[in-house]
């Protein structure tokens, strides 16, 4: 399937995607949810915190933030409560250290770091008959991964996938944001980011890790001294290479939608892989004009931000009773 330019017509402003990103970043509405948190234990001696909403339906929607998001985040918060207005049980997963506690390993989450959502998912495939992975952004490329690797035993519950502003390549878009104009993104991440890292190198000294955390200036560079070689990979490239969704486009074998805007001023053309997705009749890619970054905000007159409104419809329309 080819991409498709839906109708989406912000007002003014909201037509430049810095814009929609940044204003929709500072004042979506966080929604008041009652969740329960719940801690999974993982098969490395780490843990997972997950927030859910069990009423006894049927089918449950498994959400996944983006980078140094966490269930906490407005857009999470919004799209759960949408979901459980029509019926959905909810889940909102904290990846690893994004949970306001850190996690016991020296490494952390990454972008291709699909053996939690299998955990997870493998979990919740025992108590529902139809579930769905969102995520969102970093989350989203983790879903999209997992889409195409069809890993564990509860994969035959998952009914679809969603991704909204999937850095579908992650290489370029590392450097994207490296650029001038997206100076404020990168800077924001990185600052969390080594905080992070700064106490993890207070909890892990035995480790004797070699990181001068000053030095780090681009999220590549901090990809390539602390999420590379903690998980595994030789180095930033490797990790983009082998964790980008892109490569697993054409094995998803299940309906998928993905939501990129035109203007994301995050993702590069190679986020928009024509060819990917022709060969894959599978997946719907929504390719708005505008939306900016996980924006989207809602038309003039509507109350529904624009991609959870695409979301609430494709769900209605897939098999899911």
């Amino acid at each position: 399937m080819s991409f498709i330019v839906p109708d989406y017509h912000p007002f003014l402003f909201f037509k430049n995607g810095h814009f929609n990103t940044i204003w929709t970043f500072l004042f979506r509405k966080k929604v008041a949810l009652d969740f329960e948190r719940i801690q999974f234990p993982t098969f490395d001696g780490d843990f997972l915190d997950i927030d859910q909403i069990v009423t006894g339906s049927s089918k449950c929607a498994i959400l996944v933030h983006g980078l140094e998001g966490s269930s906490k985040s407005s857009y999470m918060l919004s799209l759960a409560f949408q979901l459980q207005i029509v019926g959905w049980d909810v889940v909102l997963i904290n990846l690893r250290g994004c949970s306001g506690v850190p996690n016991k390993l020296f490494s952390a989450y990454h972008s291709g770091k699909t053996d939690d959502l299998v955990l997870v998912v493998n979990h919740y495939a025992k108590l529902y008959s139809y579930i769905v992975p969102i995520g969102f952004s970093l989350g989203g490329n983790i879903v999209l991964k997992y889409a195409g690797e069809a890993k564990g035993d509860g994969f035959n519950k998952i009914n679809s996938a969603i991704g909204i502003s999937v850095p579908i390549h992650l290489s370029s878009t590392s450097d994207k944001l490296q650029r001038l104009e997206n100076r404020m993104y990168s800077l924001r991440f990185l600052n969390s980011l080594k905080l992070k890292l700064k106490v993890k190198l207070r909890m892990f000294q035995n480790l004797n890790q070699d990181i001068a955390l000053n030095s780090i200036r681009t999220i590549r560079q901090y990809d390539d001294v602390y999420t590379a070689p903690s998980n595994g990979f030789i180095d930033a490239e490797d990790y983009y290479t082998k964790s980008s969704s892109l490569s697993f486009l054409e094995r998803i074998l299940i309906p998928t939608l993905i939501i990129n805007a035109q203007d994301d001023p995050f993702l590069t053309s190679k986020c928009f892989p024509k060819h990917n997705i022709d060969n894959n009749t599978k997946i719907k890619f929504l390719a708005p004009k505008y939306g900016g970054h996980v924006g989207f905000v809602a038309e003039f007159g509507k109350k529904l931000p624009k991609h959870e409104e695409w979301i609430l419809e494709y769900l209605s329309q897939i098999n899911c009773k």
